[in-house]
C-alpha cells in the first residue's frame, strides 16, 4: 500500500507545475471584512443555496458578493467562486433526484456565473446519503452526485470552474465516477474531532481524534482523487469544551486562568490549550501549525489549500500570511515576521540610549523574526492601526503626546490582548507635562502611579530579582548591576497593583541622595490585563547594551512578549 501510494504522489507530481498552486479562501455573506486580494488565487463565497423548488439558487447577501467580485480589479487574476451549501443547507437531495432539477438547478448556476461575473461554482452538500446535517437525504444521493457534477460541468463549460468541498473521510461521494467533472476537492480537515482531542491536528498523535489532516489527504487519494486535484483545507478557528468554565474566564478576560497553559503537539503539529489536569480543553492553530502543513501540502504535491474562513483569522493576519508566504510567494513552510511598531523618543538626554536601542533592534531583527516600525511620536498612529502590531515597543516614548484615538486604541489593544507591549524608562513620565493632561488609564496600566521625582545625577546601582520563575527573569542572576542611570520616584508604590519581578536596592546607589522610595520595583508587569506586558524602570545610558544582563532581559522580553499563541 505505501509503494502504490509513493507512485499516485510521484506521479501526480509530474502533471503538477508549482505555478498550479491554489490558495482558496472562504469569504462569507454575514462578515464585513474586504480580502486583500493579493493574498489568494480564490475566493469561495459563502454561501448559495438550492431554492425552496429545488430546480435554482438564492444567494445569500448578494450585494456583498458582488463587491467581492470587484476585487479582481485589483488582482486581475483572482478567482472568485460561489460555494452553493454549507452546514444545515438543504434541498440537494430532491434537487439532485430529478433530471428535470438538477439541470435546473445547473442552468441558474450557470446564470448566476455570467450575471455576476463569477469564475465558477463550489459544491458543499454536507453530506451525500447523510442527514447529521439536519437535512435530507437518501441512498441514491452517491449516484446522484455524480449526475450533478455531470450536469453542472456540462451547463458550465470547460472554462468555468467546478469544485466540492468534501467531508474528511471521503466518504459519500463516488470520486473515481465524478472527479472527471471536477477542477479540484477541498478537503474539509477540520471538525475532526472534540476535546480532550484536536480537531485538526496533522499528524496522528495522543491527543489527535480518529482522523487527521493527513489521514484525510491519504483516505481521498485512496478514494480515486489524485493529488494534483486535492485541496487540503484548514481551520482559522479552534474546537473548545464550551462549558469549561476555565475556557470562558479566558474567552471574558483574554488571560488563561491559573493552571491552564498554552502547549504544542510536537508529533500532531498542533497547538492546544490544556487544563489543569493536563488534558486539551482546546484545540486550534497558529502560524506554525499551518506553516507544517503547507509544508505537507508542498511535499506531497497536492493542489494546495483552502482555509475557513477569512474573518476568523486575528487583525494581524498572520493566519492568511503564513499560506500566501508558504504555499505562493516563497514555496516553502514560512512564519511570518512579527510586526513591532517603536515609539522612540529622539533627541535630548535619552537619545544615546535611543539610538543605540534602535541600531540592536534592526541588527536583532531577523534573529527575532521582527517587522519594524518606527515612530518618533505617537500622534503619527492613524485610527485603527494598532490591531496589525504584534508589539508596540515604547522606547523611551513618553505617555502622552498621545492622540485621543490612539489612546483609545492603545487601551483596546492592551485589555484585549490583541498585541503586547515593552516600556522602557521614559514610558513612566506621568503627570501635566508639556501642556498635556496625564492619561490616567496609562498610569492605572503602570500601577495607579504618578512620577514624583529622579536622581539627577546619574549612577549605578544592584538590582534584586523577585521572581526568577518570570520568563523576562529567565537566567537572569538573582542581583546584577545597572550602571549610569536615573532612578525615578513615585508619589506611591506600584506593588498592590502590579506584579514585581525585580527592586532597586537603593542602599546600593553610589551617590548620596534623599531621592528614595524605600520599596522601588524597577521591572514588573500588570497580569491584569489580556496582552504581556513588562516595564523597565532604567533604560537612560547606551551603556546598557554593553551590559549582558540587561541584553538578556531585553532578549526574554522579546522572546514572551513575540511568542506565537
Amino acid at each position: 500500500m505505501a509503494l502504490a501510494m509513493l507512485v499516485t504522489l510521484t506521479s501526480a507530481a509530474k502533471k503538477t507545475k508549482a505555478d498550479d498552486m491554489v490558495l482558496v479562501a472562504y469569504v462569507t455573506s454575514w462578515t464585513e471584512d474586504i480580502p486583500d486580494p493579493s493574498t489568494m488565487t480564490h475566493i469561495n463565497y459563502a454561501f448559495g443555496h438550492v431554492n425552496d423548488t429545488f430546480d435554482g439558487v438564492k444567494i445569500d447577501n448578494p450585494q456583498r458578493l458582488r463587491t467581492i467580485v470587484s476585487l479582481k480589479k485589483k488582482n486581475p487574476d483572482l478567482k472568485v467562486m460561489l460555494s452553493i451549501g454549507g452546514w444545515g443547507s438543504g434541498r440537494f437531495s430532491e434537487m439532485a433526484s430529478s433530471e428535470k432539477n438538477r439541470k435546473g438547478f445547473a442552468n441558474d448556476c450557470r446564470s448566476i456565473v455570467s450575471d455576476y461575473q463569477l469564475d465558477g461554482i463550489d459544491i458543499d452538500w454536507e453530506y451525500p446519503t447523510q442527514s447529521s446535517a439536519g437535512i435530507s437525504s437518501s441512498p441514491a444521493d452517491t449516484d446522484n452526485f455524480t449526475l450533478l457534477m455531470r450536469d453542472l460541468r456540462r451547463a458550465l463549460g470547460k472554462k468555468k470552474l467546478l469544485t466540492a468541498a468534501t467531508v474528511c473521510d471521503a466518504k459519500y461521494i463516488d470520486f473515481r465516477s465524478c472527479i472527471q467533472y471536477m477542477d479540484f476537492v477541498n478537503v474539509m480537515a477540520y471538525d475532526m474531532g472534540n476535546p480532550p482531542h484536536h480537531h485538526s491536528a496533522l499528524f496522528p498523535s495522543p491527543i489527535a481524534s480518529h482522523i487527521t489532516s493527513s489521514q484525510a489527504v491519504e483516505a481521498h487519494l485512496k478514494a480515486g482523487v489524485p493529488a494534483g486535484k486535492l485541496v487540503m483545507g484548514m481551520p482559522f478557528y479552534g474546537r473548545g469544551d464550551r462549558e469549561d468554565s476555565g475556557l470562558k474566564e479566558y474567552a471574558r478576560t483574554g488571560i488563561l486562568p491559573k493552571g491552564y497553559e498554552k502547549r504544542w503537539d510536537d508529533v500532531g503539529k498542533v497547538p492546544y490549550i490544556a487544563n489543569e489536569k493536563g488534558e486539551l480543553v482546546k484545540g486550534y492553530e497558529n502560524s506554525q501549525s499551518l506553516a507544517e502543513k503547507c509544508q505537507y501540502i508542498l511535499d506531497h504535491h497536492l493542489r494546495g489549500g483552502m482555509y475557513w474562513d477569512y474573518s476568523s483569522d486575528n487583525s494581524q493576519g498572520d493566519e492568511r500570511t503564513t499560506l500566501y508566504l508558504s504555499l505562493l510567494k516563497n514555496k516553502k513552510a514560512t512564519v511570518p515576521p512579527r510586526k513591532v511598531l517603536v515609539l522612540a523618543e529622539r533627541g535630548g538626554l535619552h537619545e544615546p540610549f535611543t539610538a543605540t536601542g534602535l541600531q540592536w533592534l534592526e541588527d536583532n531583527k531577523e534573529r527575532f523574526n521582527m517587522q519594524l516600525v518606527v515612530l518618533s511620536t505617537a500622534g503619527e498612529i492613524p485610527p485603527g492601526e494598532l490591531g496589525k502590531y504584534h508589539l508596540v515597543l515604547q522606547l523611551n516614548h513618553p505617555p502622552y503626546e498621545w492622540s485621543e484615538e490612539a489612546q483609545l486604541d492603545f487601551q483596546n489593544y492592551i485589555n484585549r490582548g490583541i498585541g503586547n507591549y515593552i516600556g522602557f524608562h521614559h514610558a513612566t513620565l506621568l503627570g501635566e507635562f508639556d501642556g498635556y493632561e496625564m492619561w490616567k488609564w496609562f498610569s492605572d496600566f503602570m500601577g495607579g502611579i504618578r512620577y514624583e521625582n529622579y536622581i539627577a545625577e546619574k549612577c549605578d546601582a544592584t538590582v534584586q530579582v523577585e521572581d526568577r520563575q518570570h520568563p523576562v527573569m529567565n537566567g537572569i542572576p538573582g542581583t546584577f548591576v545597572i550602571e549610569d542611570d536615573e532612578w525615578y520616584t513615585y508619589n506611591k508604590d506600584p506593588r498592590p497593583n502590579v506584579h514585581v519581578l525585580a527592586h532597586v536596592d537603593e542602599a546600593s546607589y553610589t551617590i548620596k541622595t534623599d531621592i528614595k522610595m524605600g520599596d522601588h520595583p524597577v521591572i514588573w508587569t500588570n497580569p491584569s490585563k489580556a496582552a504581556r506586558n513588562v516595564y523597565f524602570q532604567f533604560g537612560h545610558s547606551k551603556l546598557l547594551f554593553e551590559n549582558p544582563v540587561f541584553v538578556r532581559l531585553l532578549e526574554n522580553a522579546l522572546k514572551w512578549t513575540l511568542a506565537e499563541e
